[in-house]
């Protein structure tokens, strides 16, 4: 496990801000993709481990997409995470494609 830095958290809660306005918001399926992102902030912010983000999104069927996200963000700040940026998981609107 390698802990992330204040510094690359602080960046990487700076990237996903940004990209908030330009990610899908919602998807084909009909999940709330600006929550999802929001959740990965929070869990950022706070230094939430997995035990906090069960705590925080514990409505089972409706929570679980977020509470997946949320883990994700764990996974990253525990460097566990496949994802070098956690913004590479969401989908970015067709003008803001590269």
């Amino acid at each position: 496990m390698n802990m992330k830095t204040r510094d690359q958290v602080d960046g990487q809660v700076k990237l996903l801000k940004e990209a908030r306005d330009k990610i899908v918001p919602v998807s084909i399926f009909g999940t709330d993709n600006l929550e999802l992102l929001d959740a990965q902030v929070r869990v950022l912010e706070k230094g939430m481990d997995n035990d906090d983000v069960w705590n925080h999104w514990d409505r089972d069927e409706e929570d679980m997409d977020v509470r997946s996200s949320a883990e994700e963000a764990v996974a990253w700040l525990e460097g566990e995470s496949e994802n070098e940026n956690l913004v590479d998981g969401f989908v970015m609107q067709e003008a803001h494609r590269a």
